[in-house]
């Protein structure tokens, strides 16, 4: 009887990692959207106006964005599946918000310190963050305006401030967004900020300050990069981000010789450095002759393209 059972145990065992393994790969192929967004509001379909308060009561109104893309990202703290997604919001809130994209927090949270602990002091969730500290689906009424019957849930907008998609899951946010084309923002004011010398001595400095590492030279990497960055009002840059990376390209007869995954971990070494560059020497730069606004200077944001070569 002993040996029949230990059998039937044994065999339990051996069984149940592999039952685990289905159920998690079944889990990884589910439509989710198919399962939790259908009710959620179809594309077209005008995005309802809402008024939210911030934590430190500061009214924020969808109607205010018009003219910009908007991701709405519905979570709250004590949701587990949202904070499982915070690092990928964050990343997605750092590719795009240098294009104009706009991200607001609606978080169905009801204490107040522990939705401020969470965002701001855990997480550091830098863009807006509005809620009505009310209880979800009981007491609220952005879930209902919104259609939202789990969470984390996520909208994009477009700029008329029509719906563009609805989604619970953040891969396929991502992917919108990237399909979308967008360009970087600069900032709009009377009279732009300028390089002493213009364009050919932007170039020049770039050209003169940049330094070849051995693998670039070696390679003869090409690389192009977009650098969004501060001028500020008295002309220093500051905040260099790159934001582009484009026509990364081998030469060299040493390049063409390498195995096709060496001639990438080549690329992508070189294309860490030049960016480690870009942000060095955009930083670095001379001043420049800030914005002006109202016959005052102000602070602006400004693109410059940086060509490497070896």
């Amino acid at each position: 009887m002993k040996r029949i059972l230990l059998a039937i145990v044994s065999a339990f065992l051996m069984s149940a990692p592999m039952a685990f393994a289905q159920t998690t790969n079944v889990e990884q192929t589910t439509d989710l959207d198919a399962k939790y967004a259908t009710n959620m509001l179809k594309p077209g379909t005008r995005a309802p106006e809402f008024k939210l308060k911030t934590y430190d009561a500061k009214d924020i109104m969808l109607s205010q964005y018009r003219g910009s893309y908007v991701v709405l990202d519905f979570w709250a703290s004590w949701c587990p599946d949202c904070r499982r997604d915070i690092p990928a919001m964050k990343a997605l809130y750092e590719q795009f918000r240098d294009y104009g994209v706009q991200f607001i927090g609606i978080s169905f949270d009801t204490d107040r310190e522990v939705w401020a602990q969470t965002y701001w002091g855990k997480y550091q969730m830098h863009w807006t963050q509005v809620s009505e500290l009310k209880k979800f689906r009981k007491n609220t009424v952005i879930d209902k305006l919104y259609k939202i019957d789990w969470i984390p849930s996520m909208y994009l907008i477009d700029p008329e401030g029509k719906i563009v998609m609805g989604t619970v899951e953040i891969s396929k946010l991502k992917a919108k967004l990237e399909s979308l084309s967008l360009t970087p923002q600069v900032s709009k004011t009377e009279v732009l900020p300028t390089f002493e010398g213009g364009q050919e001595a932007i170039n020049n400095y770039f050209a003169q300050s940049q330094r070849r590492s051995i693998q670039s030279f070696r390679s003869k990497v090409h690389a192009e990069m977009t650098v969004v960055f501060n001028v500020e009002m008295d002309g220093t840059v500051t905040g260099a981000r790159v934001v582009e990376v484009k026509n990364v390209k081998g030469t060299s007869k040493h390049f063409m010789k390498m195995e096709a995954e060496k001639q990438k971990r080549v690329l992508d070494n070189c294309v860490e450095y030049y960016k480690e560059q870009a942000v060095r020497l955009t930083n670095n730069m001379p001043k420049w002759n800030p914005a002006m606004q109202n016959g005052r200077p102000v602070k602006s944001k400004t693109t410059v393209n940086i060509v490497f070569q070896s």
